[in-house]
This record gives C-alpha cells, structure tokens and sequence, in this order.
C-alpha cells in the first residue's frame, strides 16, 4: 500500500505525466486522504527511510488536513498518534542535524501549528498544556531559557522559530477576515499563551538574538553574521515584529531587549528585517506619553542618519522605518491637539505634542525629505504615509486657505504659523518640483514608465503641495511662481524637453488650485486675485514664447494644448484666443508628424471652439478653413472583409467638422455662405460615389464618412448659433436662425435623399442618413417635414436590422415629440403609422422564424426562465423601442391618430400587441412595465371608444369606436388576473419587478372601471362590473366571497388603496 501511494504521489508530481493520469493520481490522493487508517498510512510514509523529499512533504500536507479534520470532530485518539508521529520525526531531524529544504522546514512547522490549534489551551481542554516546554526540549533549545548560550542547536531554534511564527499567523494575524467562533478560540489561544509561555517565548528569543551578534573583537562596519545565524536572526525578528501587537509590551520595549534588537541595524543581511521589526514595534498603540518615551529611547532618526546603503531594498525598508517614526510622533501630535483647554491635563498633553512637533521637524523631516527626493520611486513612496499624516495636522492648526465655507477651512483654528513650520513646508516644495520632474532615463518613448510615474508619484505629490497652498497660500504661491520663472529661463536656455513639460505641469497645477479656491478667495474676488492675475501672465508668457513651439516632443505638445483649453479663461484677450488657433493650425498642432498629438489636437480644438464660441469675422474663418482644408479631406483606410475600416481617423475628423461648424454657426457677420466652403468638396465627392458603376465596400464606406461629416457639421453650426442653455427653445431657435441657412440645411436635406435613395440597402448609409437627418432638425424645425416624409418613406422599404428599426422608431418618437403640434407632422404620422406597424410585425415575424429554426438553450433560475439567443434578445428590445414609440403619442397628445379612419385596422393590432403575453415576455419585466403603461394610457384616453384627451387638439376630429371598451374589458380582464396567478408565468410578487408590474395592473382594471361609465355603481349599469362578476370570475372558479370583496374595493377605493388591496390579494393567494 505505502509503494502504492509513493508511486501515485511520484506520478502527480511528474512534469511529464498527461493531464488525465495526474488527474486519476490526484483523486486517488484524495480518497486515500478519506479514508479511516489514512493518518496511519501517510504518518508511516513521513518516517520510511524510503520517502522522497516531495512524498514526505505530500505526507505532511495530508497529516496537516486530517489534523483539522479531527479537530472538528473532537478525534483525541487520532490527533495524539499524529502528534507522537510528528515528534518523534522532529527528534530524528534534530538529532541528526538533518536541515532539509526550507519549504519542507515550513512544512514541518505548519503540521505542529495544526498540533498546537487542535491541543493547546483552555478551549482544548488543555490536551497539551506543555507544548512550549515540550518544544523548547525536543529542539534541543533548554540553554536559551536562562542565558545566552552556544550550547543549542541552530537547526531545534530555526524550527522554533519558524512554529512560533506560524502560531502568530493562525491566531493573530489580521489579515484574514475569521468567523466570530474562530476569533473567540484565537483570543482564547492567546491568553492562555500570555498566562504560561510568552514570557519564556520573548526570553528565548532575546538570548538567541544576542547569541547571533558577532564577537565584541569584531570591528562592526566590516562583520558579516554567519549564514545560519542570519536566517535565525531574520525570524526571531519577524516573530517580534508581529507578536508585539498582542502581548505584554514591557515585555519587549525595555533598554536591553530594544538594544539588542538596535543592534541588528549595523549588519547589512538583518537591516531590513530589523527594519521591518522596528515599525511594529514602534506603531504598537500606546498613550501618546509612553510612545514619545518609546520614541526618544529609541533615537531611530540618529542611528539612520549614520547608515549609508546602497541595497535598494534596504533602503527602502530604512526609509518605511523613518516614516513610521514621523507617522507616529505626527499621531501623537494629532491626539493631544484633540484634548480640549478645559481638560485638566491640557498643559501636559500640549507639552507632549511640541515635543513631538519638534522631533518631527528637527529630526525627521530632514531625513524623510532626504528619502523623498531619491532617485528610486519606490523609497520616495515610502514617505507619503507622514507627509499625509503630517500636512493633515498642519491644516488643523495653520490652514489658512480652502474654500470658504468647506470642512477644511472651518476646522482650521488659524495658528501662526511658525519658522520651523514654514521651513518645513519650504523644503517639502523644493522637494517636490525636484520630484516631479520627469527622470533623466525615461525617454519620449517610455510611455509605460512614465504614466506610471504619473500615476504613483506626481498624482501624489500634487495633493501635497495643494495642501501647502491650503496651508499657506503665500508660501505656496510664492514657491510656485518662482519654479515656473526659473523653469522658464531654462525652457529658453537649453532644449531639455523634461524641463517645459514640467513648467507647464506646474502651471496646469496653480490653475487647479485657482479653480479648486485653494487659496481661500471670495468667489467674486477670484478672478481679479493675485493668483488669478498671475496665472494670466504666465499664460501670456506661454503663448508668447517661440521656444515652447519649436520643440519636437509630444508630451510638451499635448500637455500645453490640454493646459490651454482647460484654462483659456486665463488668455488675456480675444488677440490671445486667435493666436492660439493659429497655434492649433500649425505643425506644433493639428498637422503634427506624430498621429497622438495629432488627433489629440483635433479634439482639443473643437473642445475649446465649444467652450469659447469666439465669434470670428468670415474672413477669418476662411483662412482658418483653408488651413485646414487637406485635413478635411474624406479618405477612407484600409477595408476589412465586414465592411469596416480598420484605421480610426476618420472618427476623429469628426471634431474638425465640428469645429469648423462652431466657428461658422458664431460667426460675428452672421453670413453663412462660408459653409460652401466646407459643403462644396463634400457634395462633389458624394457626387463621384453615386456615379460610381460599382457600389464597392470603399465607396459605401466613403459615402456614408461623408454624410457622417456634414451631419457633424451640421451640429456643430447649430452648436456655435444658439447658447447651449437655449438648445432646445424654439422662439430663440427661430430667431437667431436666418433663411440663408435654411436654405444652406434644405439643400443638405436634398442631397441626404438623394444619396440614401441610391444606397439605402446598405445598413451604414441609413445610419449615417438618420444621423444627418436628426442634426438638420433643429435648424429647419417643421420645415423638415417634407423631406422627413421622403425618409420615411425610404426606411420603411429598406431591409432593416433589428439595432435599425430600434434607433429608427427612437428617430420617429423624436420627430412626434418635436412637431406635435404642427398639423403636417400630424398628417404624415397619420399617413405613415400604419406602414410602420406593418414594418415591425414583419421583423418580429422574422426573429420569429430565426428563433424556431434555433431555439437555443433555456436556463432554469429561481422565478425565471432565462432564453440564450441572439433572438430572443432582439425581440425584446425591438417590443422595448415598439412601446416607447406608442408611448410617445400618449406623451405628446396626439393618440387620436390611432383612431382615425387610416388607422382603423392597424388600432386592433397594435391592441393585441398590447393584450397578448408568453411566459417568457412576463418574465423580462422591465418591457412588460413600459406595455403595461403604454396598454394603462391607451385605456384612460380613449378605453371608453371615443378620445378623451383634453390636451389632443385632434380628439374632437374623430369619431367614437363602437365596441371598443367591451373589447378591452374581455381582453384587458383576464390579463389582471392569468398574469399574476397562472403557473406557467412564475409570476413572484415577493420580487420587487414583478411587484411594480402588480401595481401597473391594478392600475389597468382600475381604469377600465372608470372608462366604464364609472359613476354608475350598479353592476347591471357598468360592463366592466358586469363582465367581471357575472362572466369571467365565476367562469375561473373565484369565490364568491372575494368576487364580492374585490368589486366593493373596485368601486370604493382610491387607486393607491386599490393597488395595495390588489397586490396583498396577490400574496394572499399565491404564498399561501
């Protein structure tokens, strides 16, 4: 049996066993782990002279989980014959010194945590009450108990040391999230151990740390700790590092054991473990009296400043260990400055805290900004956890900017701020703008090295030096203007690319801080204070200086386009803004060589013509348009197999026709003729497509570019003509729009047409063609009609897609809700509606077909069933657009067009729609609710035959429907009734979907009551009455008693009280 699993094991560790034979190996594992003699077996295994290491180490990982297992189910038998198996393995090891691989040492030190968890202490009945004892003499470490020794063996104390880390990772590490049962047995783990072993613990761990320092005749700057010692002396550090949060600290902060452990920051292969050690200590929580005793006796910062290191690791640990001293005296500092004057040890507490100020500025902040300001950004990360702390405390006390009114302001008590506080800041800054400065490594091509420097280290340090500003504005204004003076002399002195970027980072900076109010200003002294002012002359300054525009470096040239548009209410005049297109215009811009900075500009050109609409003369306009003229040049890039283009630049010409129509629709002459600058190319083009014998994938994909960029245009002419809080008001639409540019957009809306009546087969031509369509809108308003009819009329004879017909019938709901009011939109919806619905039916038909021919898969969930294709999908967002354009009507008054004489026949078909439901259109309830408020309306404005809404100017123009409320009674009933109750809808009233949907039809049988000649309560009088308690709820078997009950509350109640009653009848029924 025991050849058997070795083999087994061997084949699972195997690198060239198949993937179905490890498989079988591993199975075989597991159930060999299950089975009852299991910890026999593998406990024979771990001591067979036979095992291997890796079958050994399989062994203790099994006899570790049977442990568990046995713990839980209280198995003492089982848990004593492992531990004996295991101690007798470990003596074995000890005794003949055999140190094995360090994974197999964690292994074994693992297994005798399980030992210890599943034995040790009260909660285990005290099963081994002597297990430190026990240890500390079977490792052969009894020496180390009363004085330091060489008489141990170092193989007995790695194990000892690596169990007592273990049982600190088990049962107190707060890493892990446990159970409040698991946390109860850990708490009580550690208070037996504190009770009867930790004392021997910290003892044992003292003496063999000073067993480990060389001899006093070792000269210190050159002694080496021998390897052996070293990795004992890294875990007896680790062990007190973590133990210290949970045991008795005057066990450890004491001046020989604090010495000892100081010691270990002379050796370079204990630093960063003594380091590590150091910072739990020190962030043990005390009273603040007691840490900055702590503190003082340990005198980090002096002992630091003396190490020179060059191990990038560990001077980063030094650098955490420097931080963590000022993170801690800064929390000292923060709690006593919490204690209020009334309190009577307010003076003590003060005293406390400028002790610790002091430290903190004397001692280490020079040697944190030191840290701070080193080449390697993972030492300068090391420091932000005090910096944070630190300037949080400073605000508290001297802020003296932020927004008036904000947190920040009202909490400060505006102190004075003192030399040794405004030094400090000082330096901080100097630091900073040192930092912030891109490396000397990183090149223009070092794009990932440099967004994470973005990322990690500037984004950071910014924060920093706006809380300086929130601190005091003078030191931080002060400090900023003259880096960005200096910055710009050495722009202008050398062609150090990492120089300008900087100086226009920082610029970027102050203005934030303007936006931000950091400097604490009035609101309407903002933009005439000094910061403000002198951000307009560094502006000028920028846009003045021709070295700027001569360097050859995209991140200088996208960072100073992104500075400009964000901040252009800083440009001194409309001359700044004009010199600035003609910046954007130039090779340093929109014409780049480089493609980022390229198309960057031509986003950050149209988004500062949004934000600024300068209103430029036509002459201007024409040169600029001239510039720009190749750049608006429609080519299309390479065509893939689908149609589609692989290059992007197109969609990013779009903010060029977009921009050039902002400036048109601004212009300050109000001559829209310049538009044939831009119009003309592109109808000739469109012209050359439609002649083309061949429609090829090149010409469909530059047509449709073409119309793409007049309908942008388009938008942006409107854009530039009417103030963005005025787009949507006609009377101002109607008066700033001239007849020359609505004749300039009728003529668009011809050439549109024409191009689709040649191409509307194509699905990307009737996109683009309804796009352009939807941007002529606003500015021919009714005078679209015509053309509209024409559009219409085209989509409604195209092969349209599901996605098509949904954003097509999304076009017309926009078109209803546009011209409601204009009597040939009305007669053109009259005209069209029934053509439209026919449409519809004929996609849902067709997705019909599709989805018998494959059905796909069905999913059972809890309440639903949940259909996979593609076509259940598309049916039910098309219903989704069929109902929010039916919904439409009723939303801008005009479902009198439902009952017109056109329309007649298309009415009961849209009514179907509307009172017919599968199992599986109940369950996507987000369409059902908008069918149920689309059926509710249709019922309340014209359920009982004739249109009663008061806001349709069409309702009196038609005639009553004779029938028609009877029809929705006997249909619409059994909906409020099948729906909720019927298996087969697993309708469930406990979600909340389903219980809006159970509100929508109380409201629907509510209002077929009232369309049902409400005032007469007599059933024989009120067919809806009539229907439900003589015909259909007897015909379902209800009983009479609820028939009864459910007409009372019918008649009686209001609408909210009858939904509440319909929705409890609903959970009175159904979950009972």
């Amino acid at each position: 049996m025991l050849q058997r699993i070795r083999n087994v094991i061997s084949v699972a560790n195997d690198s060239t066993s198949d993937v179905d034979t490890k498989k079988q190996a591993l199975n075989y594992l597991n159930e060999m782990k299950d089975d009852p003699n299991a910890s026999q077996f593998f406990s024979s295994l771990l001591i067979d002279p036979l095992s291997d290491d890796i079958t050994k180490f399989v062994s203790l990982q099994v006899l570790c989980d049977i442990v568990n297992q046995a713990s839980l189910l209280n198995n003492k038998e089982q848990i004593v014959f492992i531990k004996t198996t295991t101690v007798n393995f470990i003596r074995d090891l000890i005794t003949n010194d055999l140190k094995g691989q360090e994974y197999f040492r964690n292994k074994i030190a693992e297994l005798i945590t399980r030992l210890f968890y599943a034995s040790y202490g009260e909660c285990n009945g005290n099963q081994w009450i002597t297990f430190f004892s026990d240890m500390i003499s079977l490792l052969s470490i009894e020496s180390l108990v009363k004085s330091i020794s060489s008489e141990f063996s170092p193989l007995g104390l790695d194990f000892f040391a690596r169990i007592c880390g273990f049982i600190n990772t088990e049962i107190a590490d707060q890493t892990f999230v446990r159970s409040k049962d698991i946390q109860i047995k850990n708490n009580s783990l550690k208070d037996s151990m504190r009770i009867q072993d930790v004392s021997v613990l910290v003892t044992i761990w003292l003496n063999s740390l000073k067993s480990m320092i060389p001899s006093n005749g070792t000269n210190v700057a050159q002694a080496q700790i021998p390897q052996i010692n070293k990795e004992i002396s890294i875990l007896i550090l680790s062990c007190i590092g973590s133990y210290i949060s949970w045991i008795d600290v005057n066990l450890i902060i004491n001046e020989e054991y604090i010495s000892v452990i100081y010691s270990f920051l002379d050796y370079h292969e204990t630093q960063i473990a003594c380091c590590q050690c150091l910072c739990e200590i020190i962030s043990k929580k005390m009273k603040p009296v007691d840490k900055l005793t702590l503190l003082s006796m340990l005198s980090l910062t002096e002992k630091i400043a003396k190490i020179e290191q060059d191990d990038l690791e560990v001077y980063e640990q030094i650098a955490k260990l420097v931080s963590s001293v000022g993170l801690e005296l800064a929390i000292i500092l923060d709690q006593c400055n919490d204690i209020s004057p009334q309190d009577p040890t307010y003076n003590e507490t003060q005293q406390v805290a400028n002790a610790a100020d002091q430290q903190i500025l004397l001692q280490v902040s020079p040697l944190v900004l030191k840290f701070m300001v080193y080449e390697y950004d993972s030492v300068t990360q090391q420091c932000f956890p005090f910096i944070t702390q630190y300037l949080g405390i400073l605000k508290k006390l001297f802020a003296l900017g932020g927004k008036p009114g904000s947190a920040v302001a009202m909490a400060s008590k505006k102190q004075t701020l003192t030399n040794g506080h405004s030094n400090f800041l000082f330096s901080l800054l100097e630091v900073i703008v040192k930092k912030m400065r891109i490396d000397e490594s990183s090149d223009e091509d070092s794009q990932d090295e440099i967004d994470e420097f973005n990322e990690t280290i500037r984004s950071k340090i910014k924060t920093f030096q706006d809380s300086v500003c929130v601190i005091s504005p003078t030191i931080y204004l002060q400090n900023i203007t003259n880096q960005i003076e200096s910055l710009l002399l050495l722009t202008n002195s050398n062609k150090d690319w990492r120089d300008p970027e900087l100086m226009i980072y920082q610029i970027h900076n102050l203005a934030e801080s303007i936006r931000n109010n950091l400097f604490g200003v009035n609101k309407n002294e903002i933009s005439t204070s000094e910061p403000a002012q002198i951000m307009v002359k560094f502006m000028d300054a920028l846009l003045q200086n021709p070295t700027i525009f001569t360097l050859d470096n995209s991140y200088v040239q996208i960072s100073f386009f992104e500075l400009v548009v964000r901040h252009n209410n800083f440009l001194n005049n409309d001359k700044d803004e004009f010199a600035l297109l003609n910046i954007f215009c130039s090779d340093f811009g929109m014409f780049n060589k480089r493609e980022k900075v390229r198309i960057r500009t031509w986003y950050l050109f149209t988004r500062l013509l949004k934000i600024t609409k300068p209103k430029l003369s036509t002459n201007i306009i024409n040169e600029i348009i001239n510039k720009l003229s190749q750049l608006l040049v429609i080519k299309v890039g390479n065509v893939s197999a689908d149609g589609t283009e692989d290059d992007t630049t197109f969609s990013n010409q779009m903010y060029l026709f977009e921009g050039i129509g902002l400036l048109i629709g601004a212009n300050s002459d109000q001559n829209y003729d310049i538009l044939d600058n831009v119009l003309t190319p592109l109808f000739k083009d469109l012209e050359t497509c439609i002649s083309s014998q061949i429609q090829t994938p090149e010409v469909i994909l530059q047509c449709h570019h073409i119309l793409m960029a007049i309908g942008t245009l388009a938008r942006g002419v409107q854009g530039g003509l009417v103030p963005e809080n005025q787009v949507n008001n006609v009377l101002v639409n109607k008066k700033l729009i001239t007849k020359s540019l609505i004749e300039k957009f009728s003529n668009i809306a011809e050439v549109v047409l024409v191009t689709f009546s040649f191409f509307n087969k194509f699905e990307n031509i009737r996109d683009a063609s309804r796009f352009t369509f939807s941007r002529l809108i606003p500015i021919l308003n009714s005078g679209i009609i015509p053309f509209t009819n024409k559009l219409i009329a085209l989509f409604l004879e195209s092969d349209l897609k599901v996605l098509e017909m949904n954003d097509f019938l999304g076009f017309l709901g926009q078109m209803v809700h546009m011209f409601h009011k204009d009597e040939g939109c009305y007669q053109l919806y009259n005209d069209l509606l029934t053509p439209t619905i026919e449409k519809i039916h004929s996609l849902l038909s067709q997705i019909e077909q599709e989805h018998n021919t494959n059905p796909g898969l069905v999913e059972n969930n809890p309440g639903k069933n949940i259909v996979i294709t593609d076509t259940f999908r598309d049916k039910v967002l098309l219903k989704k657009a069929y109902y929010s354009f039916l919904q439409s009507f009723i939303t801008n008054s005009v479902t009198s067009l439902l009952l017109s004489e056109k329309n007649f026949n298309t009415l009961s078909l849209i009514l179907t729609d509307l009172l017919t439901y599968t199992p599986e259109d109940v369950q996507e309830t987000s369409a059902m609710k908008l069918a149920f408020n689309v059926l509710f309306n249709f019922v309340k404005y014209f359920g009982s035959g004739k249109c009663t809404d008061p806001n349709d100017i069409h309702a009196a123009n038609t005639n009553r429907i004779e029938g028609l409320n009877e029809f929705l009674i006997t249909k619409a009933v059994p909906l409020v009734f099948e729906i909720p109750f019927r298996p087969e809808y697993k309708f469930n009233i406990k979600e909340g979907s389903y219980r809006v949907m159970a509100s929508d039809l109380s409201r629907l049988l509510k209002e077929l009551y009232v369309q049902s000649n409400y005032e007469v309560t007599d059933m024989n009088s009120n067919p809806c009455l009539k229907y439900l308690s003589e015909i259909y709820l007897p015909q379902i078997q209800f009983p009479n008693q609820l028939i009864m009950e459910l007409i009372e509350v019918l008649v009686t109640l209001d609408q909210k009280a009858f939904e509440k009653y319909y929705v409890s009848l609903i959970e009175k029924l159904t979950l009972s």
